[in-house]
């Protein structure tokens, strides 16, 4: 047998072995409709008892409400009567969806209610994720992680697009590798669509489609690329350019979104934070440019001029804000409005032995506790995952270009740790992986 002949053989088998992986048994099925069952259970519950009445004074919520009511009575995506592309239209007519059936009294309801239903459907979705991607045990796993994490159980609550955009980016990774799979056309255009509808729920996945091609590139050999990669880019102007042209018509530009150049400028100065919009608008007078339309500042180029003045002190700057959204959970703060709002680092940090069981008797100790595990725990394990398989770097390549992708996006923009919540289910899935390969080990060591 020839040395080619070997190396066939062993494609072959490794092969074989994965679609012995990827193949659901029926035991398995009852399990994931059990996690289905769970989830649903868990975010209805948030819903409905736990957190039946939020709070939506300040933040996104009124914002987006106040949209959803303008797309109810015909005035467009506007603001106050002045039409807006800081936010794409997903969200917003999703809302204004529920406001029509059940009228605004309920609409808030009803939206929350929805949302507990797409976070169930996402454990389903992650686990085809995880099956096309590393088998059936991870899909499972990754699915009963995501089913008990606290911050996607609370985040159903939210009125906010973090639960939207978390399902759909990982329905575009799962139909980009049910692409790879079955190498049909439509799903490829299908691959373009779906990341054109995120792309119009928050427009920092604009640029996705791109990242996409390149990770298509290192897989495809000659030609196919061209047309894999055509009919992704043709499924994504097919949702976008309807609304490029709407922010024509209206703002004499063709762009997706509006705010990125200003949040660029905010990060390239100062603390590197996002500030009001009343203190903005008094901090951008020296740099206006004009006297209306989206480019009526110079952002760019004072942000530019920031950033060549003292380089260093740039990146240290970014690389501070960055490893600070890292470092601080999502989700304590709708926790901490249910159970408690102390902070779980300031009381660990002050307790005396004698103040232990107090300590231990508060709420929000084990619910904030619970999300800290979850978000460390999943990106530790991720971080021993790739790092214990680097020679196999095109397994994880996908999952680890997507978080380097919305990583590097917002580190030169502002930065919270909410805009990094839609990757936290790949650091999920690679956990998964990670778990599933030591826990056969861990089973034969010999005591």
């Amino acid at each position: 047998m020839s040395l080619k002949d070997v190396h066939v053989n062993i494609e072959v088998k490794q092969e074989e072995r994965f679609v012995m992986n990827t193949v659901i048994t029926r035991s398995q099925s009852k399990v994931l409709l059990s996690l289905l069952s769970l989830s649903l259970a868990l975010r209805l519950g948030w819903v409905l008892l736990v957190d039946p009445e939020p709070v939506l004074i300040g933040g996104d919520g009124p914002f987006y409400l106040h949209l959803s009511e303008q797309l109810v009575q015909g005035r467009g995506l506007s603001y106050h009567d002045q039409p807006v592309a800081v936010v794409g239209p997903t969200y917003p007519l999703y809302l204004a969806a529920f406001r029509s059936l059940v009228g605004p009294d309920h609409a808030v309801l009803a939206a929350r209610v929805g949302q507990a239903v797409i976070g169930s459907l996402m454990v389903v979705i992650i686990f085809g994720v995880g099956r096309r991607w590393a088998g059936t045990r991870v899909g499972l796993c990754a699915g009963g992680l995501l089913a008990v994490d606290l911050r996607f159980i609370a985040e159903a609550g939210s009125i906010s697009t973090e639960m939207m955009l978390s399902s759909l980016l990982v329905l575009c990774l799962w139909v980009y590798l049910e692409a790879h799979e079955k190498q049909t056309t439509g799903l490829w255009f299908l691959v373009g669509m779906s990341l054109g509808v995120a792309t119009l729920t928050r427009a920092v996945v604009q640029i996705l489609p791109a990242v996409l091609l390149l990770h298509l590139w290192r897989l495809c050999p000659g030609r196919q690329i061209w047309r894999r990669g055509g009919f992704i880019l043709l499924g994504f102007a097919v949702v976008i350019c309807p609304w490029m042209v709407r922010n024509w018509y209206v703002f004499g530009q063709i762009k997706i979104a509006q705010g990125g150049a200003a949040h660029f400028w905010m990060g390239a100065r100062g603390d590197g934070k996002a500030i009001g919009y009343k203190e903005m608008m008094e901090q951008v007078e020296p740099i206006r440019i004009g006297a209306g339309g989206i480019d009526r500042f110079n952002y760019v180029g004072s942000a530019l001029e920031a950033v060549m003045d003292k380089p260093i002190i740039y990146i240290n700057l970014r690389l501070r804000r960055l490893v600070e959204a890292y470092a601080q959970p999502y989700g304590t703060v709708a926790v901490g409005d249910v159970f408690g709002s102390r902070s779980l680092k300031t009381a660990m940090s002050m307790i005396n032995p004698h103040d232990l069981r107090d300590l231990l008797s508060l709420p929000e100790f084990w619910t904030k506790l619970w999300i800290y595990l979850m978000h460390y725990g999943s990106i530790i394990f991720s971080l021993i995952y790739v790092s214990t398989n680097r020679r196999k770097w095109r397994h994880w390549l996908l999952l680890s270009i997507v978080i380097a992708y919305f990583s590097g996006v917002y580190s030169v923009l502002t930065i919270i740790p909410r805009y990094l919540f839609p990757i936290m289910p790949l650091f999920l899935l690679l956990a998964s992986a990670l778990i599933v390969d030591y826990i056969p080990r861990i089973a034969k060591v010999r005591v």
